[in-house]
């Protein structure tokens, strides 16, 4: 039956997909990661079923969407299109009754060799909480430096402070687009 042997294909295809097979190692689809990869399999059989002429993008686009939504991950390793080409290569020798060559190709399929791969060098946690506290102290340190601290130790503003006050309700008045702002009266 060509569905089975599609379905053993893209099966195989994303076995030795090593991103996905990252993610589903390290957990990266939640709990259900292993079920989320099993789905996958099945959900690209019946869409190629369902729909005529699927092209390698539109797969890739799918796969893409997939692999961030339901894992939380990026493949930026140039894999992408490599598997999505030949899912649609593995269709397509199907629907032609060329099965023999698809189980002929899922023998050759590689293995991922997930040992080799290493961990991205990022920073320690101390260190990114080290980072973050310090930009929080900076942050802090340039608000108090913007607010009007010209009052002074007993609490009255000092005449520095009046001066400012006045030359800002002057600007309030005329505004740089030529408009003029008018003040309510205040009551008597």
């Amino acid at each position: 039956m060509c569905d089975t042997v599609f379905y053993r294909g893209v099966k195989s295809l994303l076995e030795g997909w090593t991103v996905l097979q990252l993610a589903v190692q390290h957990g990266f689809g939640g709990p259900h990661s292993d079920e989320k990869a099993s789905w996958l399999v099945g959900a690209i059989e019946q869409w190629f079923q369902e729909n005529n002429n699927i092209e390698p993008y539109e797969v890739e686009d799918f796969l893409a969407d997939i692999l961030d939504h339901e894992f939380d991950t990026i493949a930026d390793d140039g894999s992408l299109p490599q598997i999505s080409k030949s899912i649609c290569e593995y269709f397509t020798l199907c629907k032609e009754g060329k099965e023999n060559e698809v189980l002929s190709k899922i023998q050759q399929t590689p293995k991922p060799q997930l040992s080799s791969c290493q961990k991205a060098q990022h920073d320690s946690d101390e260190e990114i909480t080290n980072s973050i506290e310090e930009v929080n102290q900076q942050n802090t340190l340039a608000r108090l430096d913007a607010m009007d601290l010209n009052t002074q130790v007993n609490g009255e503003p000092s005449q520095n402070s009046n001066e400012t006050k006045n030359s800002t309700e002057t600007n309030d008045m005329e505004q740089d687009d030529g408009w003029t702002v008018v003040k309510p009266r205040k009551k008597r």
